[in-house]
């Protein structure tokens, strides 16, 4: 499992030498996950916060995207890899973001026990509305072994607005969800299909870099308002 070496009561208590834990997950493979997982790092390392990245998949995708010879290039951001699901990370960050396997997997329980955070992506599509609901239902009963465990909300990914059964899905996902989709979807663009190409590259200029900047700056807020001081302070902006 992931380590961390203070409880999940830091924020309630003040303390602020511990990082806040969010992982990364899905309802399935395909959503886009690892590449949000990297642009939310590369996102907030911008923002002036100092974060880990995990590559807790066994697929290693994220340290493809975002390593360069092995290392992380991005401002503020450090790589680290997973071995087999366990994670030692060292002191100084503000958050340690976890590119998780999908959510049923049981490597992802093990992250979920050790996170503050969760994030669930998916696609728009026929499949999302019948196997999101076990994406979810699996952060819900981690919350039996880690009741501080939050699910921030939805991202969808890849989202094409001209594609009219996406369209329609995205429609009654934003109804169907109690209110977890945050605004606004991730459109699927060529140059971040391509980003791996180029690994330790910045995450590509565009309408999905715009996105994603949004929903890291929405979620940022969000863990700032649980308590979390590192998150209210730091405001800095990157080229």
């Amino acid at each position: 499992p992931v380590t961390r070496s203070m409880t999940s009561s830091t924020a309630s208590t003040g303390e602020s030498d511990r990082p806040y834990v969010l992982a990364v997950t899905s309802h399935k493979g395909g959503t886009g996950r690892t590449t949000f997982a990297c642009g939310l790092a590369w996102a907030w390392g911008q923002r002036g916060l100092t974060v880990a990245l995990v590559d807790a998949d066994p697929v290693r995708a994220a340290a493809l995207v975002a390593g360069r010879d092995g290392v992380c290039p991005w401002p503020n951001v450090t790589l680290v890899v997973a071995d087999r699901g366990v994670l030692r990370v060292g002191k100084g960050f503000d958050a340690i973001v976890i590119d998780a396997p999908p959510a049923t997997e049981p490597l992802a329980q093990k992250v979920f026990a050790k996170a503050d955070g969760v994030v669930v992506c998916s696609l728009a599509d026929s499949l999302a509305l019948t196997t999101l609901p076990a994406a979810t239902r699996a952060v819900r009963e981690a919350r039996a072994a880690n009741p501080d465990l939050d699910l921030l909300g939805i991202v969808v990914n890849l989202y094409s607005p001209a594609d009219v059964a996406q369209a329609r899905c995205l429609s009654l996902l934003r109804g169907a969800k109690g209110g977890l989709f945050v605004e606004p979807p991730v459109p699927a663009r060529p140059e971040v299909r391509a980003w791996p190409l180029a690994p330790g590259s910045d995450l590509p200029d565009g309408p999905a870099r715009a996105a994603v900047r949004t929903l890291s700056d929405t979620f940022r807020d969000t863990i700032a308002e649980a308590g979390w001081p590192q998150f209210a302070r730091r405001h800095a902006v990157h080229a």
